[in-house]
C-alpha cells in the first residue's frame, strides 16, 4: 500500500483524497437525507389523504347516514322492535302484535302458545304455536304482514284444514309455528 502511495504525486493522492472524501460525505448525508425525504413523502400523501377528504365532508357525513340508516334497517329486519326489550317482555309483545294483525286482515286468533326451543348456535329459539281461523286471503296477508311486522320470525310448520263445507270463501283453520331467534345472554 505505500509502495502504491509512493509512486502517486501529490497531485493525484489529493484528487484521490479528495473522491474518498467526497464519497464518504455523500454517503453521510445520503444516509441522513433518505429518511427524512421518505417521512416527508409520506407525510405529503397523508395531508393529500385529508385535503381530499376534507373537501368531501359534506359527501362523507351523508355516506355516514346513509350507513347508520342502513344498519338500522338490518337490526330491525333481524330483531323487529325488540331489540331493546328484555327476553321475558318478548312473549307479550309479540302477542300483541299478533293480536293487531289479526284484527288488521280479519283474522281470529284463537290461541298462541308460547315455549322455550331449542338452543341454536348462540341463539336462544321461542316457538309460538298459533291457530288462526279465516279466509284463505285473510290468512295469507296474515303472514304476509306478520313476517313484515315480525322480521325476526321464521314459519317452522305450517298447516291448514277447512273449518266449514262453504264453496264459496271457506272458512280455514290455520296452524303455524313461529320460531323467534335472539343472541343468548
Amino acid at each position: 500500500m505505500n509502495a502504491l502511495l509512493e509512486k502517486l504525486d501529490a497531485r493525484e493522492l489529493h484528487m484521490l483524497l479528495l473522491g474518498v472524501g467526497l464519497v464518504i460525505t455523500s454517503l453521510a448525508v445520503t444516509a441522513a437525507l433518505v429518511p427524512k425525504i421518505k417521512a416527508f413523502h409520506a407525510l405529503s400523501q397523508q395531508v393529500s389523504v385529508l385535503e381530499e377528504a376534507k373537501d368531501n365532508a359534506p359527501n362523507l357525513e351523508q355516506h355516514l347516514q346513509e350507513r347508520h340508516a342502513r344498519i338500522e334497517d338490518l337490526k330491525f329486519r333481524l330483531h323487529g322492535d325488540i331489540s331493546n326489550l328484555p327476553f321475558k317482555q318478548i312473549e307479550s309483545y309479540v302477542i300483541g302484535r299478533l293480536q293487531k294483525i289479526s284484527w288488521r286482515n280479519e283474522v281470529e286468533l284463537v290461541s298462541v302458545a308460547p315455549q322455550s326451543g331449542q338452543q341454536v348456535r348462540i341463539f336462544r329459539e321461542t316457538l309460538f304455536n298459533i291457530e288462526l281461523i279465516g279466509e284463505y286471503e285473510n290468512i295469507y296477508r296474515w303472514l304476509w304482514d306478520a313476517k313484515n311486522e315480525l322480521g325476526f320470525v321464521v314459519v317452522k310448520e305450517y298447516s291448514m284444514s277447512r273449518r266449514d263445507s262453504i264453496d264459496d270463501h271457506p272458512k280455514l283453520l290455520a296452524e303455524v309455528s313461529l320460531a323467534s331467534y335472539r343472541a343468548d345472554e
